[in-house]
């Protein structure tokens, strides 16, 4: 099964646990940093929690994500996305103009593609940004249990990388770090670990 496969298959099961997580203390600060108003695209809207968040707190917002289950479960729990939402299949290139966006987040979603494949699409955020446009994003750094090729017990494929090494990443699309906060699992599953940065585009 693959990473795609997993999502579309257990969408109902999923969204609800998206839904009781409280991910609030790092959304919240990142909404501080963001100026009020902005237009923001989310790169992975899963279950429709953040972008509704961010659309109660007066930003304007965008979505995609490639499983139309997940899309169907973020309308259905939050029917203000409606139409808000995107599908759209990564690593291909967004389908939105240079600089079309004031700011982007990104949750648990670069983690799976490949690195090469993370790189491209943070270089691709890059592009719809507008300049000193803000860039959030959360990926693992540890993910213990992964076989040979990368994947979980679920079929799941994941790039974990060190945090220095993930800096990196966005560094070279032209991201500065504002500040990034390395955290244990929210949820307490052992031998998971997170890497949040804020970054902002310095052209």
């Amino acid at each position: 099964m693959s990473t795609l496969e997993f999502y579309d298959s257990h969408a109902h099961e999923i969204a609800p646990r998206y839904e009781e997580t409280d991910f609030s203390a790092l959304t919240d600060r990142i909404r501080d940093d963001i100026p009020p108003g902005s237009h923001i695209l989310e790169v992975g809207s899963g279950s429709g929690r953040d972008g509704a968040a961010f659309l109660s707190k007066g930003f304007r917002f965008t979505a995609v994500d490639g499983s139309r289950a997940m899309i169907r479960e973020a309308e259905e729990r939050h029917p203000e996305l409606r139409g808000r939402i995107t599908h759209h299949v990564l690593p291909a290139p967004l389908p939105f103009a240079d600089g079309s966006f004031d700011a982007a987040v990104s949750f648990a979603v670069l983690m799976h593609l490949a690195q090469s494949d993370a790189a491209e699409c943070v270089a691709d955020i890059a592009r719809v940004i507008r300049s000193r446009g803000f860039f959030a994003y959360s990926v693992n750094t540890r993910r213990d249990g992964l076989d040979g090729a990368g994947r979980d017990a679920a079929g799941r494929f994941f790039t974990t990388l060190p945090a220095a090494q993930w800096e990196s990443l966005h560094q070279a699309a032209c991201f500065e770090t504002i500040w990034r906060r390395e955290t244990d699992d929210i949820v307490n599953r052992d031998g998971i670990r997170w890497v949040t940065f804020l970054a902002r585009k310095t052209s």
